[in-house]
């Protein structure tokens, strides 16, 4: 395997999503507290007001995605698994 040229699947999520922000104004992101983590940061950089930290609290930042789909937005959360489940969401 060539590991000089591989890449972490998060590292990839965060370039694709700043990708597909630059085609369109609707997406935005929103973190839980993990974005340096997650590489959600690279969206944040270039959409600062795209782009939601919702600290440690991601049972608030399913339902405020769920609130921002309601507006036409398209709402890409973001945190670690065992920390979206154990919330009962």
């Amino acid at each position: 395997m060539d590991y000089e040229n591989t890449k972490a699947t998060r590292q990839s999520y965060g370039e694709k999503l700043a990708e597909l922000g630059e085609k369109n104004e609707k997406i935005v992101a929103l973190d839980a507290d993990l974005s340096a983590a997650t590489k959600t940061s690279i969206f944040a950089k270039k959409f600062p007001k795209r782009f939601f930290d919702m600290g440690i609290s991601e049972q608030d930042m399913m339902s405020t995605a769920a609130g921002l789909a309601t507006f036409d937005k398209i709402p890409f959360v973001s945190t670690f698994a065992m920390f979206a489940c154990r919330k009962g969401i």
